[in-house]
């Protein structure tokens, strides 16, 4: 029987005048803690990247386990506003690696002159959300004061630790319009980087996901392989494991009510299984994998109805199956559902620190981390 204990939570940082979420750790080599998290203003009614062009991000480091943490600073730079959720990862070369996704934003009248010579523009229209497919009539409906576009997929190379990003790379993700998913890149046992992403065009159906392969430390990418084509039941914000080596296991977000799923590939990365349905539950929201120190495999994931939390559990079999009635329940006292986007790491043998964010009951969105012991 599976024993965890919860020895405490924490807040690593809160804003009162802020958004804070979609937290990304990493445990660097030196012991340090790398914490990156989504960073807007805060809003009466409550926007996520896709809609606020405000977003940037934030990174924190913790040298104690988290007893006490830095303060913030924004990563590559201030520059870098309206971007996705982060992702961040260490490489065995020291190498610390961010990835972001970065809308386009323009005010409506910049958009109207870009959409005449062609390039994609969304607006948010009434009844409608954001739309790609309006007339010239729609533009004086917009909700907003700006519109929404297309500026790509980068990787930030830092060589202190996280200190300071020196080198972009802007991933060609063609022939697929964009590339996104909220977890960082993955160095498999023979040296390659691989990252998992779907296309994103959110509230358009999420089209294939598929991975990126870079043979140089993110500096040069490979052409995309794919890994999904559904277009029965859409999938994104997708997460990879190396189970052993050649051996990847692909949990998926599934957009509708049901469960996660999953797909594996034997050979590395370059064929994947097709899709099937896990017995996780997937509240519209992704889940996060981890493979422990004693080679069990460890899926971290939210809920979003009542008792609202963070949840995860355990699979013995590399994600073949997972032992939900021994489910993990690392929280289940936040008053709704605006919280989520765990991630883990393993700091001890047994020990594991949760990240996500939270709305606390005062209404402040913060970043939030549990300690775990499992046994």
């Amino acid at each position: 029987m599976l024993k965890y204990y919860i020895d405490k939570n924490i807040v690593l940082y809160k804003d009162s005048f802020a958004y804070s979420s979609h937290p990304s750790i990493t445990l660097l080599d030196n012991r340090e803690w790398l914490v990156v998290f989504g960073n807007s203003r805060r809003r009466e009614t409550i926007m996520h990247p896709p809609s606020d062009p405000m977003f940037r991000n934030l990174l924190t480091r913790s040298s104690d386990q988290g007893a006490t943490w830095e303060e913030p600073y924004f990563v590559p730079d201030l520059d870098w506003s309206g971007v996705e959720c982060p992702g961040v990862s260490q490489l065995s070369n020291g190498n610390v690696v961010l990835t972001q996704f970065r809308f386009g934003w323009f005010p409506l009248g910049l958009a109207k002159k870009k959409k005449e010579n062609n390039e994609i523009i969304y607006i948010f229209l009434p009844d409608v959300g954001w739309t790609e497919n309006f007339t010239k009539r729609d533009w004086d409906k917009s909700i907003y004061s700006w519109a929404r576009g297309y500026h790509g997929l980068y990787v930030h190379l830092s060589f202190d630790r996280g200190h300071t990003f020196e080198e972009t790379v802007k991933i060609d993700c063609s022939p697929y319009r964009d590339g996104y998913t909220r977890t960082g890149v993955l160095e498999l046992e023979d040296g390659r980087v691989i990252y998992s992403v779907n296309e994103h065009h959110p509230p358009l159906p999420k089209g294939d996901t598929y991975m990126l392969i870079s043979r140089n430390g993110g500096k040069n990418w490979d052409q995309p392989v794919l890994a999904v084509h559904s277009p029965n039941v859409l999938f994104s914000e997708p997460d990879i494991a190396e189970i052993k080596q050649g051996e990847i296991f692909c949990i998926l977000r599934s957009e509708k009510e049901g469960y996660m799923y999953g797909c594996r590939s034997q050979d590395g990365g370059l064929t994947w299984s097709s899709p099937i349905e896990t017995s996780i539950p997937c509240y519209g929201t992704p889940g996060h994998l981890l493979v422990l120190k004693d080679g069990r495999l460890l899926c971290t994931y939210n809920r979003r109805v009542k008792p609202f939390g963070i949840r995860a559990c355990v699979s013995e079999d590399g994600g073949r199956t997972w032992i939900m009635e021994e489910e993990i329940i690392i929280r289940d006292d936040f008053p709704n559902g605006d919280l989520g986007y765990p991630t883990t790491i393993e700091y001890e043998n047994g020990k594991l620190f949760i990240c996500y964010y939270g709305q606390e009951k005062d209404g402040v969105t913060s970043i939030h981390g549990t300690y775990v012991t499992l046994e």
